[in-house]
């Protein structure tokens, strides 16, 4: 994970400076939307959440429950994690990064490593446990303001010591959550399923 997200991060952050410049084309809203003046960290933050929520729990909902245990066979690909594990992870990392940026214990239990809530072992329950962690990830997401006010910086981030803020600590989770939603859809391709992003 730490490996990917300095590029990562850069991506994000050239990706939003181009949502947030506005052009002639760009000013003129879209129909049905409202035009919006500016939007704060938080605002983007949520928009992105609300659209990265949906497509995790896409994918979730897509597998079939079945083959929640599925990890890609071969020799490449021993240790890596299974379908059910990558949701697990998602949840754990949504509550780590998001206490750190709240300044607070996790509400739940976050298992060894990284691997979440072991006791949710249904599709069911994963699902569930996937929900309540990105409503604890948004609750988080709604305190970064547009300040730089450093704080400390979570043991799993990549962020050198005394240099994380709350906006590259919310950045961090999305990066890391769409790493690992790529994974899930190449988990339900090699399964013959369409993921449902790629179904329209």
């Amino acid at each position: 994970m730490k490996k990917l997200i300095p590029l990562s991060l850069v991506l994000v952050v050239c990706r939003t400076s181009v949502f947030a410049k506005n052009t002639p084309a760009q000013n003129q809203p879209a129909k049905n939307k409202p035009a919006v003046e500016h939007q704060t960290n938080s605002q983007i933050l949520g928009f992105t959440l609300d659209f990265q929520e949906k497509r995790i729990l896409d994918v979730a909902d897509a597998m079939p429950e079945e083959k929640y245990d599925f990890a890609p066979p071969g020799e490449g690909f021993r240790g890596v994690r299974t379908f059910r594990e990558q949701l697990r992870h998602i949840a754990a990392d949504n509550y780590m990064l998001g206490s750190a940026i709240l300044g607070e214990k996790a509400p739940v239990e976050l298992g060894a490593g990284e691997y979440g809530n072991t006791a949710a072992n249904t599709k069911a329950e994963i699902i569930r446990d996937l929900k309540a962690s990105f409503a604890y990830m948004h609750r988080a997401a709604a305190t970064t303001d547009d300040g730089n006010v450093p704080i400390p910086t979570p043991s799993i981030s990549p962020w050198p010591g005394g240099t994380a803020t709350r906006l590259g600590v919310a950045i961090e989770d999305l990066v890391h959550t769409w790493d690992h939603y790529g994974q899930l859809v190449e988990y339900l391709r090699m399964n013959n399923i369409v993921p449902p992003a790629s179904r329209k």
